[in-house]
């Protein structure tokens, strides 16, 4: 935009991979059917109380210690009062004054940080299920920990926000706080976004959006509201401070509703909840399970293993494939080639077969064994794709799978000589197009010598034999 900058803040909603609800014992699944997990206490009777769950501060501490947040050490929590159908006391239990994170920031891998204002606990809401004339709740989901973090408004666009959220998923994945699973609902995120003019210091209006399920949703509705409102400005419009809703079929933005401040929710402490205070070996403990973060692995593989910043990107993209990684190089320390075959036909069988890498069973070690038996060309492509197939489901052991399939490449020239000299008797006339100059018709040979060893020929050795061969040939 030449006279307007883009200002952007970001609302994240986490759900925290607990086992049972933020204040009562329900289940989490959401594989359950409709209002199946649900007692007196998430359903809002009159006279339930409600009971912290300790899993879901520890997973909240440490998604404040890995986003750098001062931690306010008190626990505090507050009503947050409005009526929707899906919220059944007609308030939610939050934290308002006293989150329990705040003052911490995100270092995007261009460099840039991102301010996180803070990070607060509460409970979650249930889920309407709209038909064509009437709508149903579910209040299976009511109840579930939620994690909301707050972003300054330092996001300069659509696609920084989309790098923002990328990471901090990855981050929230890599510290095992939440699934981050967005079709189910598990992490949700709104956007504030405000047009100033150049130069200016001073915060436009922001306008709220919502219903974007999907980061490419939040870019695209990002990049509408911004012309939007550029369009607005323009004309000399005002910029109403207003929710508005991302339509992705019609791929526009439409207002839903006067956006509430602070104040029309009525803010009031929990009753029912004490205040306690969390101790520094608490913390402590929480902050050491932390563990190696994405962007500092990202910097250690690029120093470690001097593989190329793309190849990196994919080894992160998932805690369990870096760690598959390093520990297939322990046992064959050659980054580029275990890179190579992690990257490409493992990732391509799994991806394929649509398996989780939790449901994978081969071990680092017999992975590492197919990719140093194809680098010494014990086996070719063709036969390790095939061990590596066979091994990934069951973790069978290369050498059983090598011996079982007589897949052991054929590098000596002595028994290749009888399939070459075979392959270019039965091919005169490609032979005859090789020696004019069609270089192309070799892998065709070599194709030919390998179908009649049923694959297990060595390419290199029987296109150096060939070549030979019509060298001699041509000579006589």
């Amino acid at each position: 935009m030449k006279e307007f900058d883009i200002v952007v803040g970001l609302e994240v909603h986490v759900q925290l991979k607990t086992e049972s609800k933020i204040f009562c014992t329900c289940p989490t699944s959401s594989e359950s059917q409709p209002n199946s997990n649900i007692c007196p206490v998430c359903a809002g009777y009159p006279g339930a109380l409600p009971v912290f769950n300790k899993k879901a501060l520890e997973l909240a501490l440490k998604v404040c210690f890995a986003l750098r947040c001062q931690i306010n050490k008190k626990i505090y929590f507050e009503r947050k009062n409005y009526f929707y159908p899906d919220l059944p006391k007609n308030y939610q239990i939050s934290q308002y004054k006293m989150p329990l994170g705040e003052k911490g920031h995100l270092e995007l891998a261009s460099g840039r940080i991102i301010n996180i204002n803070r990070v607060h606990l509460e409970e979650d809401a249930g889920k309407l299920i709209h038909k064509e004339k009437y709508s149903l709740v579910d209040l299976n989901r009511a109840g579930t920990p939620l994690l909301e973090i707050v972003s300054a408004p330092d996001i300069n666009g659509s696609e920084e926000a989309f790098e923002y959220l990328t990471h901090l998923k990855l981050i929230l994945q890599y510290i095992e706080a939440s699934d981050c699973d967005m079709e189910k609902g598990s992490l949700r995120c709104d956007a504030n976004i405000s047009l100033k003019k150049k130069g200016n210091k001073s915060l436009g209006t922001k306008v709220e959006l919502k219903n974007m399920n999907s980061f490419r949703g939040v870019r695209d509705a990002l990049d509408f509201e911004a012309k939007r409102q550029e369009a607005a400005l323009g004309n000399g419009e005002k910029i109403c401070q207003e929710t508005r809703l991302w339509d992705e079929e019609l791929m526009r933005t439409e207002t839903m509703r006067i956006k509430e401040e602070a104040h029309d929710y009525r803010y009031f402490p929990e009753p029912d909840l004490l205040d306690f205070a969390v101790s520094e070996n608490f913390l402590k403990k929480e902050q050491e399970l932390i563990g190696e973060l994405p962007l500092d692995k990202r910097k250690r593989f690029a120093i470690e293993y001097k593989i190329s910043s793309k190849e990196i990107n994919i080894l992160i993209s998932h805690r369990w494939l870096a760690n598959f990684f390093e520990e297939a190089f322990k046992f064959y320390p050659k980054a580029q080639e275990v890179s190579n075959w992690l990257i490409g036909p493992f990732l391509e069988q799994v991806n394929n077969s649509d398996k989780r890498f939790d449901s994978v069973k081969i071990s680092a070690q017999n992975f590492a064994k197919i990719v140093k038996y194809f680098v010494e060309g014990k086996i070719n492509n063709l036969a390790a794709k095939k061990v590596l197939c066979l091994s990934i489901n069951t973790n069978e052991d290369a050498d059983v799978i090598i011996e079982k399939e007589k897949l052991l490449q054929v590098s000596d020239a002595n028994e290749l000589d009888t399939f070459v000299k075979g392959v270019i008797g039965e091919h005169l006339a490609a032979v005859s197009e090789y020696r004019q100059g069609k270089q192309e018709v070799l892998m065709f040979l070599v194709g030919q010598v390998m179908k009649k060893t049923k694959g297990k020929a060595n390419p290199k050795v029987t296109r150096e034999m060939l070549e030979k061969a019509i060298r001699e040939i041509s000579d006589k």
